[in-house]
């Protein structure tokens, strides 16, 4: 059985959470301890007046934590809602943070877009290490949601370095999040295989010929243009509305002169 020290905390962490404050998460926990109790008992245990006891009573009945007011006249004693009910509004607050999270992912290519950049400078930043790298990885796809991403270079030493393992998990999200994918890729085995599921994966792979093969991956999505160098490893991550106009109109013209797979 667990402490009563360690049932506080747990029921702490519940409340901050839902965003209740210090006093409020103190009376709870304290009338769950104590059960129904006098409002003055309360207010002596915490260290406060009666008229602010009842103002933290008010909030956390606003909260859904507390159902006092409808029944004061008939009851001298107060008692919170049971822990069960916590539960409850923790797992609705929850819900409604990953729906609200989904709408926002779903609207972050418009988003980013739209953002006006104006004067300020561009955001650049050195990813090093395949932690950050696979994190970047998997994060570009989450902002490019329901839009494109274009991307260059060489798949072998791509994948080589993220492993085919990873390659499948960021293509099933990117397929999950309806973003497609335009490619151009050095001739390789691992461009072949790509090439072969273009249609269910939403991507098309053309074939870069013409060109010095190079190790690195140029990719462009949103607003951002990022060059992974696997061989260090790390990636560079230009934020820049400009910069990243100039990637698309440059990958654009390559893209119309690359030979199809």
């Amino acid at each position: 059985m667990i402490s009563q020290d360690e049932l506080n905390e747990v029921v702490t962490d519940s409340l901050r959470k839902l965003g209740a404050s210090r006093q409020e998460t103190l009376l709870y926990c304290l009338s769950l301890k104590l059960g129904p109790t006098s409002i003055a008992v309360l207010a002596s245990q915490i260290g406060i007046s009666r008229p602010q006891a009842y103002k933290i009573i008010s909030e956390l009945e606003k909260r859904g934590l507390a159902n006092f007011s409808s029944r004061k006249r008939f009851a001298r004693t107060f008692i919170v809602e049971p822990p069960s009910k916590l539960q409850e509004l923790l797992r609705k607050h929850q819900e409604a943070v990953a729906e609200a999270d989904k709408h926002l992912a779903w609207a972050m290519p418009d988003l980013l877009a739209a953002y006006q950049q104006g004067s300020l400078p561009a955001s650049v930043r050195i990813l090093q290490g395949k932690e950050q790298f696979l994190k970047v990885f998997f994060q570009c796809v989450e902002e490019a949601a329901n839009k494109e991403i274009l991307v260059m270079g060489s798949a072998q030493d791509f994948i080589a370095f993220v492993s085919w393992a990873e390659e499948r998990r960021w293509i099933d999200a990117r397929v999950r999040l309806n973003v497609h994918l335009r490619a151009l890729l050095f001739p390789s085995g691992d461009t072949n295989t790509l090439a072969t599921a273009d249609a269910k994966e939403l991507r098309e792979t053309r074939i870069l010929r013409d060109m010095e093969p190079f190790s690195t991956l140029i990719m462009v999505y949103a607003n951002k243009t990022i060059l992974w160098q696997p061989n260090a490893p790390m990636a560079i991550q230009i934020e820049d509305n400009y910069i990243t106009a100039m990637m698309r109109s440059v990958y654009d013209v390559m893209w119309r002169r690359a030979i199809s797979s």
